[in-house]
């Protein structure tokens, strides 16, 4: 037998009976009774003084079952007597005739849903996708619906780059445990809902009435929802994108008019109930971040790449060169969109053949680069700034050494807001060195995606100057040292030649055309540069000579169109 359907059937039973549902101090003492808990260990996992639990909501508890099912009820026989009189499937009991004559015709329409829905719960997936593959996940699934399940847990964010598979692991794991709920709901909010919107459409779904509709306090309608989840067991799961996120600014802000989804997430995370919210998204909520414990009711899961499981994507499209598989994993870090994205890619392009793909030492195209570029609209200048510096540096840094590298002053709780905020969208990675903290770019997808923007940008500011001599149309090209000079390791410095240097020069030849017009254009930077303080050149002087020499040490392997 079910302890949820034992709940809810109870529930009925005291609907029944005395009109009013389960509150939610008697339904934990059910489950702790069920459990063959001690009030003692009951009192410990919830807000509730082991003494009102103990001398008030108990003894009333029982006394109203025994009344209602006519047995001597007691915490050590409870699960005896029940299991006695339902045997292994709970007894469905209808209200009374003068009950139901005293209800609504909404309460009456949920009471029959509730009642037929015992063994099968309601429904409505909204725009679920459909899931024909599921690669691995094995762990994350089995923590997710723990949480979800055994742990009640009242609020769980699923979060991770995007295409990491979030979605694919919710719906899966959503599919698995929906029976353990009266309702389960699914929303997609791509078309960004406002709170007071989503909410009166969970209630149409719930068969609830939308007379709150009417009051412009969004705390009253947050409570009345939060009122239904206490009484019934639901699952809501929401998969969020970014319409509701503020761009330009560091994680967990809202766009105007959608700050309230704090607010929600707030109280569903602090407030009992006895359902659960899970949210997906590409970064944790600030929200979550203040809640979220191992031993508290609100929980984050973020999603790391596929390892050895990734291979099944492979096998599916058919591709070749089995041995180079792993490589290819470890180059996009296991995030499946990116490996499928690739992996059609290798199929139309090079036959199958990983190893000729790989060969070609390029990692970011098309549709890669169109899920990165929606991702880096959201975040901070200061953010990219972090990000340029990552990529340059090409190895983990600290935190004092970014500040270095840094040309303008920030604020130290600036800099460790923009870190923070990076690591919640899954975009940089945090590691423990002796004593030390450093940080890197996750993937090397993200490093090559960030080195191409810094080439194009840089490359737009050299050939834009020459129309309007202005400090701020070279931007990049101060506050970034694109070789570093000072880098003691010579392998770094030629890789930041290889990577940084290189691209840009041959940017510059497949603009310009003419090597003579591009030393033109350089000159006159640094021309326009002599005389300025040192905070206003910058980097610029050091990166336009190296430009120079670049360009008189190489520019016979220019070829040109």
């Amino acid at each position: 037998m079910n302890l949820e359907e034992v709940i809810t059937t109870i529930d009925n039973v005291l609907l029944t009976n005395t009109g009013q549902h389960l509150r939610d101090v008697e339904a934990i003492v059910l489950r702790g009774a069920w459990q063959a808990k001690t009030y003692e260990q009951i009192a410990e996992t919830c807000q509730y003084s082991l003494g009102y639990i103990k001398q008030v909501a108990a003894p009333k508890l029982w006394k109203l079952l025994s009344e209602a099912l006519g047995e001597d009820i007691s915490k050590t026989n409870f699960r005896f007597i029940i299991e006695q009189l339902w045997g292994g499937e709970p007894e469905k009991i209808l209200p009374s005739p003068e009950l139901v004559n005293s209800l609504s015709p909404a309460s009456i329409i949920q009471s029959d849903r509730l009642i037929s829905n015992q063994t099968k719960p309601y429904q409505d997936w909204g725009e679920v996708p459909e899931i024909n593959i599921f690669y691995g996940r094995t762990q994350e699934l089995t923590t997710l619906k723990k949480w979800l399940v055994n742990d009640s847990c009242r609020l769980v964010a699923v979060v991770g780059m995007g295409g990491i598979g979030k979605t694919t692991l919710s719906v899966h794991c959503t599919q698995q445990i929906q029976h353990e709920f009266e309702f389960v709901i699914w929303r997609d909010l791509r078309s960004a809902p406002s709170v007071s919107q989503l909410l009166a459409e969970l209630r149409q779904c719930l068969l609830l009435s939308n007379n709150y509709l009417a009051e412009e306090d969004i705390d009253v309608q947050i409570s009345d929802f939060i009122s239904f989840l206490r009484q019934h067991r639901c699952l809501i799961v929401l998969d969020t994108t970014t319409g509701i996120q503020q761009s330009s600014h560091f994680s967990g802000h809202y766009r105007e008019g959608y700050q309230t989804y704090g607010k929600l997430l707030r109280r569903l995370g602090q407030e009992s109930h006895r359902s659960c919210l899970m949210w997906i998204a590409r970064e944790k909520p600030r929200e979550i971040v203040m809640m979220e414990g191992e031993n508290r009711p609100v929980r984050s899961l973020c999603l790391k790449g596929l390892d050895s499981q990734a291979k099944e994507i492979f096998k599916d499209k058919k591709l070749l060169d089995p041995n180079s598989w792993d490589d290819l994993i470890q180059l996009y870090r296991g995030n499946p969109l990116a490996l499928k994205i690739v992996a059609s890619t290798i199929q139309e392009l090079f036959g199958g053949k990983v190893s000729a793909f790989l060969r070609q030492e390029t990692i970011v195209f098309g549709e890669l680069n169109d899920i990165l570029d929606e991702q880096f609209e959201y975040i901070s200048a200061l953010e990219q700034e972090i990000l340029y510096w990552l990529a340059i540096e090409y190895q983990p840094i600290s935190l004092s050494q970014l500040r270095a590298d840094i040309l303008a002053p920030v604020a130290q709780a600036e800099l460790i807001e923009a870190l923070e905020s990076l690591l919640r969208r899954s975009l940089i990675e945090r590691t423990v060195v002796e004593e030390d903290v450093v940080f890197s770019l996750q993937q090397p997808v993200v490093s090559q995606y960030v080195i191409n923007q810094i080439c194009e940008h840089i490359c737009t500011e050299i050939r834009e100057f020459g129309k309007n001599q202005k400090i701020e149309k070279i931007e990049l090209l101060r506050t970034l040292a694109l070789v570093k000079k000072t880098q003691t390791d010579k392998a770094i410095q030629e890789m930041q030649l290889c990577l940084i240097l290189k691209p840009i020069k041959n940017k510059l030849c497949k603009i310009l055309k003419d090597e003579s017009l591009i030393e033109q254009q350089l000159t006159k930077i640094l021309s326009f540069l002599q005389g300025k303080t040192s905070l206003v050149v910058g980097y610029a002087k050091s990166n336009i000579e190296s430009l120079l020499l670049e360009l008189k040490l190489d520019l016979s392997d220019i070829s040109y169109r």
